[in-house]
């Protein structure tokens, strides 16, 4: 369409809608304002672009034309249509917010991306929106404001966290992200729970968006009466990472066990050494599923924690010193050393003990010292530290010792250790 022709008609429109010189129409004017009606509806990809553009001087008369241009088969058409009604503005809310019933998404993204451009004066309308018996427009205006990050919409959305439709629970949940709000922290972590999983993760996602504000809830939530809650509780806790260390330690001394034992798992995946001295002291927990996850946790933080656990292993009661034994198991090679200095212990029962996981861990760096035990004064300390040489062995695969009277230890009752307890016995 030729500039003049163009701006010829955006005069006669003008006019037509009482614009400021409002002239008299002849024939050739009438006739060049329905051109571009008929070139929105039935013209080629260029006519329509330029009927669009022509239509953004219009105002309001040419607001259905357009919102019927966003249903355009080309990109361009639909873009440069969406935009134009986003400078009509506050005329064009209400029929944008009845196209985002339609499913074509292509079609919906761009009625979304107008009603964002409008912006303030959409958000009265797009609230309202929210309880719309289409389901595809409850999402959509859902997601319109959190875009736009509308206050005003947060106590709406709350309750749009409960509609009957999955889609519309996510849209909101993301939408509350967005927003930030500190209110939707116990909808959101009820939401974790939901049936489906698109929607329990939007929730998560918010909820670890939140930060700060949503680690309380979270944690109480170790502590719900659905492990799928926990357990998803653990995973938002644990994407949130360093600023939950300090809550989450806090919780290890929770009147909860769930609380405790999800703190202790969280704690170990996030892996900050500033948990290894409470983590330690749970390994004494009256709860047989805390220690477990403590001893896992402890094992998972891998080398700073060797210190505290040889500690708890040498001077802990028996609860907390099995616990601390398996720990440094489960971290292996890197606790030898430590290890081997215990083999010098003046308590033979530690040395004893200390032995048993030598040869548990079995790395070959053991051997030489588990080999200067085995003259030791203590029958219990000389035979543990043999065995643990043959499974060391064993390991790298060598020749075993031989018999330990060809060692010079004396002989034992059959079925019988040194000290009278079978290997795998209470330590």
């Amino acid at each position: 369409m030729r500039k003049g022709y163009q701006m010829s008609i955006f005069r006669s429109l003008k006019g037509a809608l009482g614009g400021e010189s409002a002239p008299k129409f002849d024939q050739v004017e009438m006739e060049h304002m329905e051109s571009v009606k008929k070139a929105l509806a039935y013209g080629d990809v260029e006519a329509r672009w330029n009927a669009i553009r022509a239509a953004g001087e219009l105002g309001d008369a040419f607001i259905e034309p357009l919102i019927q241009a966003l249903n355009d088969e080309h990109w361009i058409v639909r873009r440069g249509a969406g935009d134009t009604l986003a400078k009509i503005g506050l005329p064009a809310v209400l029929p944008l917010i009845e196209m985002l019933g339609n499913d074509d998404d292509s079609v919906r993204r761009e009625t979304m991306r107008a009603c964002s451009l409008i912006g303030e004066l959409a958000t009265e309308s797009l609230i309202r929106a929210l309880t719309r018996d289409n389901p595809l427009i409850r999402q959509g205006a859902a997601e319109i404001l959190g875009t736009m990050q509308v206050k005003a919409a947060i106590n709406p959305m709350i309750e749009a966290l409960k509609d009957k439709d999955p889609g519309v629970r996510r849209e909101a949940a993301s939408a509350l992200k967005m927003i930030g709000s500190r209110e939707a922290t116990d909808p959101l972590v009820s939401l974790l729970g939901d049936d489906t999983g698109y929607v329990r993760i939007a929730a998560a996602d918010a909820l670890c968006n939140l930060g700060d504000s949503s680690i309380g809830p979270l944690v109480n939530a170790l502590a719900h009466s659905r492990p799928e809650i926990r357990q998803r509780a653990g995973h938002a806790l644990s994407s949130i990472g360093l600023p939950a260390v300090e809550p989450l330690i806090a919780a290890l001394a929770h009147e909860d066990p769930h609380i405790r034992q999800g703190a202790s798992l969280v704690l170990g995946r996030i892996g900050d050494s500033r948990a290894i001295p409470a983590l330690t002291a749970t390994l004494g927990d009256r709860e047989r599923r805390v220690r477990q996850e403590a001893v896992r946790a402890l094992a998972t933080l891998g080398y700073p924690a060797i210190t505290p656990l040889v500690a708890a292993f040498r001077e802990g009661d028996t609860i907390a010193r099995n616990c601390s034994m398996e720990a440094l198991w489960l971290i292996g090679g890197p606790a030898t050393r430590p290890l081997l200095e215990l083999l010098s212990d003046q308590s033979s029962e530690v040395r004893r003990r200390t032995a048993l996981l030598l040869g548990e861990i079995a790395d070959p760096s053991a051997v030489e010292g588990l080999t200067r035990i085995l003259a030791d004064q203590v029958p219990s300390v000389r035979r543990e530290a043999f065995e643990a040489i043959e499974k060391i062995r064993k390991n790298v695969g060598e020749p075993a010792f031989g018999s330990l009277r060809s060692q010079g230890e004396p002989e034992s009752e059959p079925g019988k250790r040194g000290n009278g307890q079978k290997k795998g016995g209470t330590l």
